[in-house]
């Protein structure tokens, strides 16, 4: 063999070997390159899952002595909580009166009943992420109907709808769709009158809703729930609702399980000016999700401090806690999970 045969042999050799290398180099390569994807497109599926989060908070007023300290910015309320406390697909308070559409003068005398709030409580609330507010309550025409026509305007051209009325005459009911899910709000102010919500509630079961009632109830200052609230609680959960959460004692009120369903008879204040016992200044934030089979509760204990929402801490959140455990009959720290059924 000549050694130009010999050379090109040579030649043909290692090209072959060195093509081979690169081939299983770029095969390596891709299936290397591929898993990370493959375990991202896994991770994203799991992130997708369909679920709906949510916060409740309770009373919240912005005129009396709240704007009379915090002035035109009323979101200096709310420096002691992170902007991003209310979390979730809905973001819900108790707005206890109307907005008016003037310029805005407080009254700030002990004995005024008489609610209204000045055009900036929309900017705290949007400040706090609020999405949805309930004007199922006994102040939301204290002001008249036509204030209170300008408050939903107001309210809803910034992005925050409502839900109910004083009178309980319309819009009680506010649903919420992400993916399959739905959940749907009901308002109600039984201080005025109770209505029959059997068939609203019929109505959004059977279009798959996991169904939430918001009512104003109660006796104010009573840590206790009386029997009228407890026989209206548990009517509604056997005409098929699946949550209730309520306003209007202005303290945190004893919870309970029925049929497997929570009942949180009242969250207490979360933004008002009544300093005049421990109780009215501490409140009750429940975050939640659910998704196709279960219902997730974390509670969260506040206090307010020269009319400033904060997060309790460590002794008197535990106890909170712990008394809202024992009327409820369950073992658990802050959180909750049923089945949905």
């Amino acid at each position: 063999m000549t050694k130009p045969i010999q050379y090109l042999l040579i030649f043909l050799s290692l090209c072959v070997v060195t093509s081979f290398i690169y081939i299983f180099k770029i095969t390596t390569e891709k299936i290397n390159d591929s898993e990370p994807k493959v375990l991202a497109t896994f991770e994203s599926l799991k992130k997708n899952e369909d679920e709906i989060t949510f916060t409740f908070a309770g009373d919240a007023i912005f005129g009396r002595a709240v704007y009379d300290q915090f002035g035109n910015d009323l979101t200096k309320a709310f420096r002691d909580l992170d902007q991003n406390f209310f979390q979730g697909d809905i973001k819900i308070l108790n707005l206890e009166g109307p907005i008016v559409n003037q310029k805005f003068i407080p009254d700030i005398t002990p004995d005024n009943l008489v609610m209204k709030f000045p055009p900036q409580t929309k900017d705290a609330l949007k400040w706090l992420g609020i999405n949805t507010v309930s004007l199922g309550n006994n102040h939301t025409f204290d002001q008249g109907t036509n204030v209170f026509n300008f408050t939903k305007e107001l309210l809803n051209n910034n992005q925050i709808t409502t839900i109910g009325n004083s009178k309980n005459s319309a819009d009680l009911v506010q649903t919420f769709q992400k993916g399959n899910l739905k959940i749907s709000v009901i308002a109600v102010n039984t201080l005025a009158n109770t209505p029959d919500l059997e068939e609203k509630i019929k109505e959004q079961k059977e279009n798959g809703a996991f169904v939430i009632i918001f009512p104003h109830w109660g006796d104010e200052y009573q840590t206790i729930h009386n029997q009228k609230q407890a026989r209206l609680a548990h009517t509604w959960i056997n005409q098929g609702v699946d949550l209730i959460i309520g306003s209007h004692p202005h303290v945190i009120q004893d919870a309970e399980i029925y049929k497997e369903k929570p009942i949180f008879y009242s969250l207490g204040n979360f933004l008002f000016d009544q300093t005049f016992s421990r109780e009215t200044q501490r409140g009750l934030a429940i975050k939640g999700k659910i998704n196709a089979k279960k219902l997730t509760l974390e509670l969260i204990p506040l206090g307010s401090l020269h009319l400033r929402p904060y997060v309790l801490e460590n002794i008197e959140k535990e106890k909170i806690i712990n008394n809202l455990k024992k009327s409820l009959g369950v073992e658990t720290n802050n959180s909750i999970e049923l089945d949905i059924n």
